[in-house]
């Protein structure tokens, strides 16, 4: 079976580095309205049927953990906010008691992503044991499968994805690296937000575009913002 594991934060500790240019309502604004559109990438991915089989969430976020409920997806409660990292290797071990086996690990701060996107990674699941997704910078890794889950450890942030590929080979696991825009495209930095902005308007009329992409462009625009984002 393969599965899709989301580890969500606490919206009202997210996105700190943000925190010289969004006050701490809008960076958890930011981090809802994140969630909202990886949720509805996911949820049509797995609907989809094309071999992304079940969607399981880790969080401590009382919105988030209510959201599962309410539409009957799995969700590992945690008590309190951890490293990616830390959440992603408790999600690891629940989702292969699950039988889960192979897992498909995405943040919530690419909501560029597509279906069509987690969809090729779990097609590349079947054909390698570790397939990474990295950041734009090449350094750290946004995203991860894991043929069995437990294939590699998890290690998100700086050098990660170098990290990952040298374990991998450790562990005699092929791997690849592939760049799918929507994946790259993470949200940390202002700089980062001008290209995720940047690859929403690069989109052919009809594509996706979601929620964040609105939210971002409103306060990029507003006239009124101190510090200035730009």
């Amino acid at each position: 079976m393969i599965a899709a594991l989301l580890p969500v934060k606490e919206f009202g500790r997210s996105k700190n580095r943000l925190s010289g240019y969004l006050s701490p309502q809008e960076r958890a604004q930011l981090a809802r309205t994140m969630f909202d559109d990886v949720w509805e990438v996911l949820r049509d991915a797995t609907a989809r049927g094309r071999g992304l089989e079940r969607l399981l969430v880790i969080s401590p976020e009382a919105e988030v953990i209510a959201r599962c409920r309410e539409e009957g997806v799995d969700c590992l409660e945690e008590s309190e906010t951890g490293t990616h990292s830390d959440s992603v290797r408790r999600g690891t071990e629940w989702a292969m008691s699950l039988g889960v086996t192979s897992l498909l690990s995405v943040p919530i701060d690419s909501p560029g992503m597509t279906a069509t996107e987690l969809l090729t990674l779990a097609r590349f699941a079947r054909e390698h044991a570790v397939v990474l997704v990295p950041s734009v910078d090449g350094s750290g890794t946004n995203a991860l499968v894991r043929t069995p889950p437990d294939a590699i450890a998890p290690r998100f942030g700086p050098d990660s994805c170098r990290l990952h590929i040298e374990e991998a080979e450790k562990n005699g696991r092929d791997w690849l690296v592939v760049r799918p825009p929507g994946l790259l495209a993470d949200i940390d930095t202002p700089e980062d937000v001008e290209a995720f902005l940047l690859l929403m308007r690069s989109r052919e009329p009809g594509e996706r575009r979601g929620r964040t992409a609105a939210l971002l462009r409103e306060w990029v625009r507003s006239p009124n913002r101190t510090p200035v984002w730009r």
